[in-house]
């Protein structure tokens, strides 16, 4: 099952009512964030266990990182305000809250696992390694590594852009 990080408005990732309602709610608790955008961005699909690799990996590495190893990718959003904890907002017809990180401290928590695991954290750098796992022959390689390198991109547009970053499966 393919993962993306899509940045951009609830209406990129939701339709209809559910995005207005998701909206609405992000626009209230975060008023400062750019709801409206030109167009959305969306990352290269990797693989969805991908995600649960680099939680396990995550965990290894650093001994606290909640913006990584308490989301499922499932009705997740990063938005681009600093606060401590991932909350569970309930809404309307969503069957589970949706979980609300923060961009800036999930940045910061991969810049800090990136040290740790050897990683890049430079723009191109970032975008070589993506482009070699896109031409490599085992598609499945490295999930975890994969998945690094399109949030880390993600989250990087994500901030410069100064909207929210969904996880979408």
């Amino acid at each position: 099952m393919p993962l993306t990080f899509v940045v951009g408005a609830a209406s990129d990732v939701f339709t209809g009512d559910l995005a207005a309602a998701v909206d609405a709610e992000l626009r209230k608790q975060f008023p400062s964030v750019e709801h409206d955008a030109d167009g959305p961005y969306e990352s290269e699909p990797v693989e969805a266990m991908g995600w649960r690799q680099l939680q396990q990996r995550v965990m290894r590495t650093l001994d606290l990182a909640p913006q990584l190893t308490t989301v499922d990718a499932y009705q997740a959003v990063y938005v681009p305000v600093a606060h401590e904890h991932v909350e569970h907002v309930p809404i309307g017809s969503l069957a589970d809250p949706l979980q609300i990180g923060s961009l800036p401290a999930l940045i910061d928590e991969l810049r800090r696992f990136a040290a740790g695991a050897a990683l890049p954290t430079d723009d191109v750098e970032l975008m070589q390694l993506a482009a070699h796992y896109l031409e490599a022959d085992e598609q499945d390689a490295d999930l975890d590594v994969q998945t690094y390198v399109q949030l880390f991109l993600s989250a990087k547009q994500a901030a410069a852009r100064n909207q929210a970053l969904w996880v979408v499966v």
